[in-house]
């Protein structure tokens, strides 16, 4: 298991690379659960392979007890929170406040599971300086929302850190989503696109010559398809996910995982990496950074 500081006697470690996926009530903005039901192989894939993932899962999943929290929690998975209806509606911008979203969500979690989380990713990555303050009064330990690009009319995240940073007077650390591009973010949607081989030696390029942990994004609905699904996507979606079928799915995520091993990452925990990480060994940002966007 890989930290950013692993103290001055530990031997040097590997650096770590953070499977993470969001689970939702939809299949690229249609809603369906059945894609959570297609999930044996990957399940066997994390067990035979001890590849670590962790889950963010939206408090409506959680308050409905659908089966995929028994099977996440079997197979070792950490389970964290991605807001609650995850409603495209609802996403709003960086400037708005989602305090719905994570009250409702942060109640939905304490009642399945008797305490509250310690990780959060905000549907679609739209989160802001309000609700970074309120996740910090909740007690969270870290964020995941951030992607460091520009998402036209949602945020502007490209002024911030690539790597592991903390909020300035929070106690609150952030974990951003790593990129393969300067305008991509490290996603399985796009990883579909490009491949393993081709995504793993762009994700090595643009993490630097000393990469904090690298978060990587995916949604089961990038590892499995769903032909009634897909039918009723918009053209632009259905195109973007019927063109990474060909390269993609779970045989690709084995394969990027397994090329990013041989390239010296180990799979870890977020939510441990998380918990191990010294708050005073990384920059701190200010929450002003969000205004220096008004437009988006």
């Amino acid at each position: 298991m890989s930290t950013l500081s692993p103290g001055p006697d530990a031997p040097a470690r590997r650096p770590a690379v953070c499977l993470t996926f969001d689970v939702e009530p939809d299949y690229g903005r249609r809603p369906t659960f059945g894609i959570l039901d297609k999930a044996d192989s990957f399940f066997d894939w994390i067990r035979a392979e001890r590849v670590p993932v962790t889950a963010f899962v939206t408090g409506r999943i959680i308050e409905r007890g659908h089966r995929i929290i028994d099977r996440l929690l079997a197979a070792g998975i950490a389970v964290e929170l991605h807001g609650y209806a995850h409603a495209p509606e609802a996403f709003g911008t960086m400037h708005g406040s989602h305090a719905d979203e994570i009250q409702r969500g942060t109640d939905a979690y304490l009642g399945r599971f008797g305490r509250s989380p310690t990780g959060y990713r905000a549907p679609s990555g739209v989160v802001s300086a309000a609700d970074l303050r309120l996740l910090d009064r909740l007690g969270y330990r870290y964020d995941s929302s951030v992607f460091p690009v520009r998402r036209s009319g949602r945020y502007d995240f490209t002024s911030l850190p690539r790597r592991p940073f903390r909020w300035g007077g929070l106690g609150l650390l952030e974990f951003p989503v790593a990129l393969l591009t300067p305008r991509l973010p490290a996603g399985l949607t796009f990883i579909n696109l490009f491949g393993p081989s081709v995504s793993a030696r762009l994700i090595r390029r643009t993490a630097g010559p000393e990469p904090g942990p690298l978060v990587l994004d995916g949604h089961f609905h990038n590892l499995y398809a769903d032909d009634e699904a897909l039918a009723g996507l918009p053209w632009a979606l259905r195109a973007v996910y019927t063109a990474g079928r060909w390269s993609g799915g779970l045989r690709c995520t084995r394969l990027l995982v397994d090329r990013l091993r041989r390239a010296g990452f180990e799979p870890s925990d977020l939510r441990e990496v998380a918990a191990l990480t010294q708050t005073a060994d990384i920059p701190a940002v200010e929450l002003g950074v969000f205004d220096s966007h008004p437009a988006c």
